[in-house]
């Protein structure tokens, strides 16, 4: 487990104290600071008024820190008392590292979560299927596969999402259940011949596929 430090520092202008916290700045294509996330490498600083604060700001990105004294926190022991105390810790622990910032991590928290089996997680797994890592997306549309039918209704929705990606990822999703003949095909044509005018083409050839293999389960039922 990597530490970030935190230093104390008395600014010389007023003589106020002041808890300085290594971060990364991490740009956009054009190279603006888009974000500035704690790190063990970061090569800048920011100033935090209070300890709290700076502590907070290091665990938010997933990583233990080191108190300015050069002591680090004793790990905190759970106690847990019964079954649905237990619930709530693996769960809570496994939605906060699907904020984590590497990639992998989030992923394997989606992976883990995916194995509750809860319907209530379907939201996360549909906001997650947006994102541009590959292999965030991928972990996420693997997690509603396992909904089957039940997640069909909110995928449909997800259809006239505004992020592009998300409304592919949801196409990919309705195609893979179309082929586990999971899905009632016949609900899926008014959407999926609608989603062929997309402006994004990725997405028309996604819902092409679809409608595809929608309408081959469509006919062999019939036949």
């Amino acid at each position: 487990m990597k530490y970030v430090s935190i230093k104390k520092d008395v600014k010389k202008e007023n003589g106020k104290t002041v808890f300085l916290v290594p971060v990364l700045n991490l740009k956009n294509a054009e190279g603006t600071t888009k974000q500035r996330i704690a790190h063990p490498l970061g090569d800048d600083y920011l100033e935090f008024e209070t300890l709290e604060e700076a502590i907070k700001a290091i665990e938010l990105s997933g990583f233990k820190y080191v108190l300015p004294d050069g002591t680090k926190p004793a790990l905190k022991q759970e106690i847990i008392k019964d079954s649905v105390e237990l619930d709530k810790v693996v769960y809570e622990t496994l939605i906060k590292q699907t904020k984590d910032i590497n990639s992998t991590v989030v992923a394997a928290a989606i992976g883990a979560l995916s194995e509750l089996n809860d319907e209530k997680l379907l939201d996360l797994f549909l906001e997650k299927m947006g994102e541009d890592n590959d292999l965030i997306r991928t972990s996420s549309i693997n997690a509603i596969l396992n909904f089957g039918s039940l997640s069909v209704k909110k995928l449909l929705s997800t259809l006239k999402d505004e992020n592009w990606v998300r409304r592919n990822s949801a196409l990919i999703c309705l195609s893979r259940l179309v082929e586990s003949e999971s899905v009632n095909p016949e609900i899926l044509f008014p959407h999926l011949i609608e989603m062929t005018n997309d402006k994004n083409t990725i997405v028309k050839t996604s819902a092409i596929s679809a409608l595809g293999k929608a309408y081959k389960l469509y006919k062999k039922g019939i036949n």
